[in-house]
């Protein structure tokens, strides 16, 4: 059963096994940033939780981040996965609010700026909450393994967005991930930086283990790791 952790007075993120979304209240609606994995009933728990509007964003289309998508008419992303995830064959009720870099929404008291991060998806989104300084990463950062295998992946252009994101650091102050530690140190992202690229150097070793039926490459960091296609 998914957890429910108050992270600050308008904040929550809720912990549904192994990944885990958040919920932020504002003055004229509320965000709930993903569904996890296991929560059909996110809108309903959100509900109980905020006393307004709930719109929906997703970081990205994985199976792990929109089990409560059904309780919604509209989903907030990138058209990229809203595509190659195959949201709407597997919600057809729910449509398309394209999303794209740059975009901000305004809750009246707090606004999340739209950053497009490709490379774990090929429309992957980190979301910055301006006036709370914090970098919601999606996938794109955390101290765990980074799925980078498979047709959905854009591995190629990883490293621009890490660039990207320690461009930004000035703006942020915390990063929250959907995976592993829920915070991080703003700085945490150069770290993912420096194993991404000794990965591309062939700095480091690999063992090859299989993924949901796909024989990958394992890299096992200090800091992270990756799985990539063999």
């Amino acid at each position: 059963m998914a957890e429910i952790v108050k992270i600050d007075v308008d904040t929550y993120r809720i912990e549904d096994d192994f990944v885990r979304f958040f919920l932020l209240k504002g003055r004229d609606f509320s965000i709930m940033i993903d569904s996890g994995v296991n929560c059909p009933d996110a809108y309903d728990m959100a509900k109980k939780l905020v006393p307004n509007e709930i719109i929906l964003l997703n970081t990205h289309g994985d199976g792990d981040h929109i089990s409560g998508t059904g309780g919604f008419k509209e989903i907030w992303m990138h058209k990229n996965d809203y595509i190659n995830c195959a949201i709407q064959q597997r919600f057809p009720h729910v449509k398309l609010k394209e999303l794209s870099d740059g975009d901000v929404l305004d809750m009246g008291d707090r606004r999340l700026k739209v950053l497009f991060v490709p490379g774990h998806t090929k429309g992957s989104l980190a979301f910055l909450d301006v006036e709370k300084r914090i970098l919601y990463a999606g996938d794109s950062v955390q101290n765990t393994m980074i799925y980078m295998f498979g047709e959905r992946r854009c591995p190629e252009v990883f490293e621009q967005t890490l660039d990207k994101l320690i461009n930004l650091k000035e703006e942020y102050d915390y990063i929250y991930s959907s995976h592993g530690d829920f915070c991080l140190e703003k700085d945490f992202v150069d770290k993912v930086k420096a194993s991404w690229l000794k990965v591309l150097n062939d700095e480091i070793e690999y063992q090859e283990c299989v993924i949901h039926g796909n024989k990958v490459k394992a890299y096992k960091m200090d800091y992270c790791g990756f799985y990539l296609a063999i």
